[in-house]
Protein backbone atom coordinates (compact mmCIF):
# COMPACT_ATOMS: atom_id res chain seq x y z
CA UNK A 1 0.00 0.00 0.00
CA UNK A 2 0.72 3.77 -0.87
CA UNK A 3 2.57 5.45 2.58
CA UNK A 4 1.87 8.68 2.96
CA UNK A 5 5.20 9.95 2.32
CA UNK A 6 4.39 8.73 -1.48
CA UNK A 7 1.01 9.97 -1.80
CA UNK A 8 2.64 13.30 -1.08
CA UNK A 9 5.01 13.44 -3.51
CA UNK A 10 3.09 12.32 -6.32
CA UNK A 11 0.42 15.00 -5.52
CA UNK A 12 2.89 18.11 -4.94
CA UNK A 13 1.23 21.52 -5.91
CA UNK A 14 4.25 22.95 -7.64
CA UNK A 15 4.69 19.75 -9.96
CA UNK A 16 1.08 19.63 -10.73
CA UNK A 17 1.37 23.68 -12.06
CA UNK A 18 4.75 22.83 -13.89
CA UNK A 19 2.92 19.88 -15.49
CA UNK A 20 -0.37 22.05 -16.10
CA UNK A 21 2.12 24.60 -17.41
CA UNK A 22 3.61 22.36 -19.80
CA UNK A 23 0.20 20.84 -21.04
CA UNK A 24 -0.54 24.70 -22.05
CA UNK A 25 2.27 24.76 -24.18
CA UNK A 26 1.28 22.24 -26.28
CA UNK A 27 -1.73 23.57 -26.69
CA UNK A 28 -1.39 26.91 -27.87
CA UNK A 29 0.69 28.31 -31.01
CA UNK A 30 4.34 29.24 -30.38
CA UNK A 31 4.91 33.05 -29.81
CA UNK A 32 7.98 35.13 -31.75
CA UNK A 33 8.36 38.86 -29.84
CA UNK A 34 4.47 38.87 -29.05
CA UNK A 35 3.74 37.69 -32.88
CA UNK A 36 2.30 34.11 -33.55
CA UNK A 37 4.61 32.62 -35.33
CA UNK A 38 2.29 31.80 -38.65
CA UNK A 39 1.82 35.40 -39.25
CA UNK A 40 3.87 36.31 -42.89
CA UNK A 41 6.18 39.00 -42.99
CA UNK A 42 5.59 41.64 -45.27
CA UNK A 43 8.24 42.08 -48.02
CA UNK A 44 9.04 44.89 -49.76
CA UNK A 45 9.72 44.64 -52.96
CA UNK A 46 12.29 46.35 -55.29
CA UNK A 47 12.02 48.40 -57.97
CA UNK A 48 13.34 46.84 -60.91
CA UNK A 49 11.61 49.13 -63.98
CA UNK A 50 14.57 49.30 -66.82
CA UNK A 51 13.97 53.24 -66.68
CA UNK A 52 15.64 52.87 -62.79
CA UNK A 53 18.69 50.77 -63.97
CA UNK A 54 21.80 51.50 -65.30
CA UNK A 55 22.55 51.68 -68.70
CA UNK A 56 24.73 48.03 -68.02
CA UNK A 57 21.89 46.62 -66.06
CA UNK A 58 19.57 47.23 -68.62
CA UNK A 59 21.95 45.97 -71.19
CA UNK A 60 22.34 42.67 -69.50
CA UNK A 61 18.67 42.71 -69.19
CA UNK A 62 18.16 43.24 -73.13
CA UNK A 63 20.99 40.24 -73.49
CA UNK A 64 19.42 37.55 -71.30
CA UNK A 65 17.26 34.47 -72.31
CA UNK A 66 14.10 35.78 -70.66
CA UNK A 67 11.22 36.45 -73.09
CA UNK A 68 8.97 39.66 -73.24
CA UNK A 69 11.37 41.95 -71.24
CA UNK A 70 10.47 44.56 -69.73
CA UNK A 71 12.49 47.57 -71.14
CA UNK A 72 10.56 50.31 -71.02
CA UNK A 73 12.68 53.53 -71.14
CA UNK A 74 16.08 51.40 -71.15
CA UNK A 75 19.34 53.04 -71.90
CA UNK A 76 20.72 50.90 -74.42
CA UNK A 77 21.84 53.66 -76.87
CA UNK A 78 25.50 53.03 -78.68
CA UNK A 79 25.51 49.54 -77.83
CA UNK A 80 26.08 46.44 -79.90
CA UNK A 81 22.93 43.90 -79.19
CA UNK A 82 23.56 42.25 -82.56
CA UNK A 83 21.35 38.79 -82.82
CA UNK A 84 19.72 40.13 -79.26
CA UNK A 85 16.49 38.43 -78.95
CA UNK A 86 14.07 40.33 -77.95
CA UNK A 87 10.70 39.15 -79.30
CA UNK A 88 7.51 41.00 -77.78
CA UNK A 89 9.93 43.01 -75.67
CA UNK A 90 8.36 46.48 -74.04
CA UNK A 91 10.77 48.59 -75.74
CA UNK A 92 8.63 52.04 -75.32
CA UNK A 93 10.21 55.53 -75.10
CA UNK A 94 13.81 53.29 -75.03
CA UNK A 95 16.92 54.94 -76.22
CA UNK A 96 18.73 52.91 -78.77
CA UNK A 97 20.52 55.96 -80.34
CA UNK A 98 23.03 54.70 -82.76
CA UNK A 99 22.63 51.29 -81.40
CA UNK A 100 23.72 48.11 -83.17
CA UNK A 101 21.02 45.76 -83.74
CA UNK A 102 22.36 43.72 -87.07
CA UNK A 103 19.95 40.21 -87.11
CA UNK A 104 18.24 41.23 -83.84
CA UNK A 105 14.78 39.33 -83.39
CA UNK A 106 11.83 41.79 -82.18
CA UNK A 107 9.47 40.15 -83.66
CA UNK A 108 6.08 41.76 -81.63
CA UNK A 109 8.24 44.28 -80.06
CA UNK A 110 6.66 47.33 -78.73
CA UNK A 111 9.32 50.34 -80.16
CA UNK A 112 6.76 53.44 -79.73
CA UNK A 113 8.15 56.81 -79.39
CA UNK A 114 11.47 54.91 -78.89
CA UNK A 115 14.80 56.79 -79.89
CA UNK A 116 16.75 54.56 -83.01
CA UNK A 117 18.43 57.45 -84.99
CA UNK A 118 21.36 56.39 -86.32
CA UNK A 119 20.54 52.60 -84.93
CA UNK A 120 21.61 50.07 -87.55
CA UNK A 121 18.82 47.40 -88.23
CA UNK A 122 19.81 45.68 -91.09
CA UNK A 123 18.27 42.22 -91.26
CA UNK A 124 16.64 42.55 -88.06
CA UNK A 125 13.27 40.94 -88.08
CA UNK A 126 10.54 43.43 -86.84
CA UNK A 127 7.92 41.65 -88.51
CA UNK A 128 4.59 43.02 -86.36
CA UNK A 129 6.65 45.31 -84.64
CA UNK A 130 4.94 48.58 -82.91
CA UNK A 131 6.93 51.70 -83.81
CA UNK A 132 4.23 54.38 -83.21
CA UNK A 133 6.11 57.77 -83.64
CA UNK A 134 9.02 56.46 -83.27
CA UNK A 135 12.45 58.13 -84.19
CA UNK A 136 14.24 56.33 -87.05
CA UNK A 137 16.26 59.05 -88.49
CA UNK A 138 19.03 57.47 -90.60
CA UNK A 139 18.48 54.27 -89.24
CA UNK A 140 20.21 51.50 -91.60
CA UNK A 141 17.00 49.36 -92.27
CA UNK A 142 18.86 47.10 -94.99
CA UNK A 143 17.01 43.79 -95.93
CA UNK A 144 15.06 44.26 -92.21
CA UNK A 145 11.57 42.48 -92.09
CA UNK A 146 9.23 44.76 -90.91
CA UNK A 147 5.81 42.82 -92.60
CA UNK A 148 2.59 44.09 -90.62
CA UNK A 149 5.12 46.23 -88.53
CA UNK A 150 3.03 49.43 -87.44
CA UNK A 151 5.07 52.36 -88.35
CA UNK A 152 2.09 55.67 -87.82
CA UNK A 153 3.60 58.74 -87.63
CA UNK A 154 7.43 57.17 -87.47
CA UNK A 155 10.14 59.44 -88.81
CA UNK A 156 12.07 57.69 -90.98
CA UNK A 157 13.83 60.76 -92.50
CA UNK A 158 16.89 59.64 -94.60
CA UNK A 159 16.42 56.19 -93.33
CA UNK A 160 18.20 53.44 -95.70
CA UNK A 161 15.25 50.95 -96.04
CA UNK A 162 17.14 49.23 -99.22
CA UNK A 163 15.77 45.84 -99.88
CA UNK A 164 13.33 45.97 -96.56
CA UNK A 165 10.26 44.15 -96.36
CA UNK A 166 7.24 46.60 -95.22
CA UNK A 167 4.42 44.36 -96.75
CA UNK A 168 1.37 45.34 -94.87
CA UNK A 169 2.85 47.95 -92.69
CA UNK A 170 0.91 50.63 -91.50
CA UNK A 171 2.81 53.81 -92.63
CA UNK A 172 0.10 55.84 -92.02
CA UNK A 173 1.37 59.79 -91.76
CA UNK A 174 5.05 58.34 -91.55
CA UNK A 175 7.87 61.19 -92.78
CA UNK A 176 9.98 59.23 -95.28
CA UNK A 177 12.16 62.32 -96.85
CA UNK A 178 15.18 61.59 -98.46
CA UNK A 179 14.51 58.09 -97.14
CA UNK A 180 15.91 55.22 -100.04
CA UNK A 181 13.41 53.28 -100.99
CA UNK A 182 15.62 50.93 -103.44
CA UNK A 183 13.94 47.68 -104.12
CA UNK A 184 11.65 47.93 -100.94
CA UNK A 185 8.84 45.81 -100.69
CA UNK A 186 6.17 48.16 -99.87
CA UNK A 187 3.09 45.80 -101.26
CA UNK A 188 -0.47 46.14 -99.03
CA UNK A 189 1.48 48.74 -97.20
CA UNK A 190 -0.70 52.10 -95.52
CA UNK A 191 1.28 54.84 -96.76
CA UNK A 192 -1.69 57.59 -96.44
CA UNK A 193 -0.73 60.91 -95.22
CA UNK A 194 3.06 59.85 -95.43
CA UNK A 195 5.55 62.50 -96.46
CA UNK A 196 7.47 61.12 -99.46
CA UNK A 197 9.47 64.52 -100.78
CA UNK A 198 12.59 64.03 -101.95
CA UNK A 199 12.33 60.10 -101.25
CA UNK A 200 15.00 58.38 -103.66
CA UNK A 201 14.53 55.41 -105.49
CA UNK A 202 10.71 55.08 -104.99
CA UNK A 203 10.11 54.10 -108.43
CA UNK A 204 11.88 51.25 -107.80
CA UNK A 205 9.93 49.88 -104.92
CA UNK A 206 7.43 47.37 -104.93
CA UNK A 207 3.82 49.72 -104.51
CA UNK A 208 1.36 46.39 -105.78
CA UNK A 209 -1.89 47.46 -103.89
CA UNK A 210 -0.32 50.01 -101.61
CA UNK A 211 -2.58 52.82 -100.57
CA UNK A 212 -0.39 55.91 -101.63
CA UNK A 213 -0.21 59.46 -99.19
CA UNK A 214 -3.29 60.70 -101.56
CA UNK A 215 -5.67 58.00 -100.70
CA UNK A 216 -5.30 56.11 -104.18
CA UNK A 217 -4.45 52.17 -104.49
CA UNK A 218 -1.22 51.51 -106.68
CA UNK A 219 -2.29 48.57 -109.24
Amino acid sequence: MMNKSMFASIFNPRLALALFAFMLTLALPVQVTGQAFNIKKRVKTADTSAAKLTREQCLVRARSARINKDLQGAKLNNADLSNVILLSADMREANLKKTILTKAAMCRANLSVADLEGAVLNEADLSSATLVNAKLKGANLVRAKLCDATLMGADLTGAILTEANLSGANLTGAILTKAILLGTDLSGANLHGAVLSNTNQLDKAVLSQTILPDGTVHP
